[in-house]
């Protein structure tokens, strides 16, 4: 190379720098070689790529320290490349081949490194070089796994959005179809009493479609198309009063601890989705300690000062009321804590769980306006923590509601004019049904054109 001092002996290094670029690094020759017959691989050294020399069969003949510094001490002379990364989605001995015979339509791939300490993964391009006699592959090695980890990302939010959306409609078809069982048999229930063989049927029947009502309500849940009946809450109150059926739940090998921020700031959420909520975690945190320990639950204010970014979500800044729900369990495993959330996924075994709780968990929080995280690690335990916007403009401690009374003295028949109007065919016989018995003129519509 010619340059101002005169012509100087280089060794030229050529890249793919991905986007249809290439990178070429100007490097001194080592000291004592002659570069234009034995340079060695000692001149790669310093580069500032990671890159690996492969023989035909995928057998490591040499590498840089940069590579070094990726692959860890799992890289070494005479490994196949197969022990250090995984993920193809074939054989690697046949991407070599393809390789080196020039076959190869996709210049570069994406594989997973084998380490066991941590997850990384890499974009590997292969280049054919001749060593002499024998063909040899350079494997320019590139980190991709913020580029993974930022689909892997993506793609999750877009399955749950699917997954929504899906549990959403097929929810509501299905809960019109429930209404219409639990409906009839509750006509039948009013013709039979408990001395007639059929009743116990018919009171099976009944409690199953409530059951399957439930599993409906939670799948409603998680999509967030529930109706809410928002109202001011203080979380101690809430916790106070769900305390005991908490104890109740854990059983006797497990113990409930409780700690409360001083003063705690109000909330507006619906009390009883949220004490599901405060229920399936609980229940969640005693089975993951068959064998008994403690679940704290803490609540407190905590200030955001700046934005929290976390688990593709930014959570504002401002004041939220915390709730950690932490156990001694268990734990989830790594390639388990992003699926925690989606509907029917479960780690428990088949029949003890349907797999619903912490997504119903996740919707009502959402719903609310809310957000959910989890931490875990395995052997040591798991924490859930909720933070709620804190009701602005409200006295810290919240009075109870006081509960309606109903209203009494109904009249069991009345006279009138009732228009119904109700898409569902079968919702719309039972409701019809149901207001004939009470002794209303029914008159029935199927839409309001």
């Amino acid at each position: 190379m010619t340059t101002a001092a005169g012509n100087r002996q280089v060794l030229v290094g050529e890249i793919e720098a991905g986007a249809n670029r290439r990178a070429i690094y100007l490097l001194p020759p080592p000291e004592g070689a002659n570069p234009a017959t034995d340079l060695g691989w000692e001149s790669f050294q310093d580069l500032p790529v990671p890159l690996i020399k492969l023989g035909p069969d995928g057998t490591v003949l040499a590498f840089n320290r940069m590579a070094a510094k990726l692959l860890g001490v799992s890289l070494r002379r005479k490994a196949h490349l197969s022990q250090l990364m995984e993920g193809l989605g074939r054989s690697i001995s046949d991407w070599l081949d393809d390789s080196l015979a020039g076959r190869l339509v996709q210049k570069s791939e994406f594989l997973r490194l084998t380490r066991t300490d941590q997850e990384i993964f890499v974009q590997v391009s292969l280049n054919r070089i001749s060593d002499g006699e024998e063909p040899a592959l350079i494997a320019v090695l590139q980190d991709a796994t913020e580029l993974k980890s930022l689909e892997a990302q993506f793609v999750q939010s877009q399955k749950m959005q699917a997954i929504g959306q899906l549990a959403g409609g097929v929810a509501h078809d299905f809960n019109n179809l429930l209404t219409a069982i639990s409906g009839h048999c509750d006509l039948l229930l009013l013709r039979h009493d408990q001395g007639d063989p059929d009743f116990s049927d018919l009171v099976q029947i009944n409690q199953n479609a409530n059951r399957a009502a439930a599993l409906v309500g939670q799948l409603l849940a998680f999509s967030r198309k529930q109706t809410l009946r928002p109202e001011t809450l203080n979380m101690r109150d809430t916790l106070a009063d769900l305390t005991h059926l908490l104890n109740r739940l854990v059983g006797e090998k497990v113990t409930l601890t409780l700690s409360h921020d001083p003063v705690l700031a109000p909330i507006r959420a619906d009390k009883r989705q949220l004490e599901q909520v405060l229920m399936n975690l609980v229940v969640n945190a005693r089975d993951a300690m068959p064998a008994g320990g403690e679940i704290r639950i803490v609540t407190e204010v905590s200030t955001l000062e700046q934005p929290l970014e976390r688990d593709r979500v930014s959570v504002p800044a401002g004041r939220y009321v915390t709730v950690q729900v932490n156990d001694d369990g268990t734990g989830i495993p790594r390639d388990r804590l992003q699926k925690v959330f989606e509907p029917f996924f479960t780690t428990k075994r088949t029949g003890e769980g349907t797999g619903l709780g912490l997504s119903t968990a996740y919707g009502i929080v959402k719903q609310t306006g809310g957000f959910i995280f989890v931490d875990s690690e395995v052997g040591r335990g798991t924490s859930f923590i909720l933070y709620f916007p804190v009701l602005e403009g409200q006295p810290t401690t919240v009075s109870r509601a006081s509960v309606s009374q109903p209203e009494e003295g109904l009249p069991q028949r009345s006279d009138g004019v009732i228009l119904l109007v109700e898409d569902e065919a079968p919702v719309r016989a039972f409701a019809s049904r149901a207001l004939r018995l009470r002794g209303y003129t029914v008159l029935e519509a199927e839409s309001a054109e």
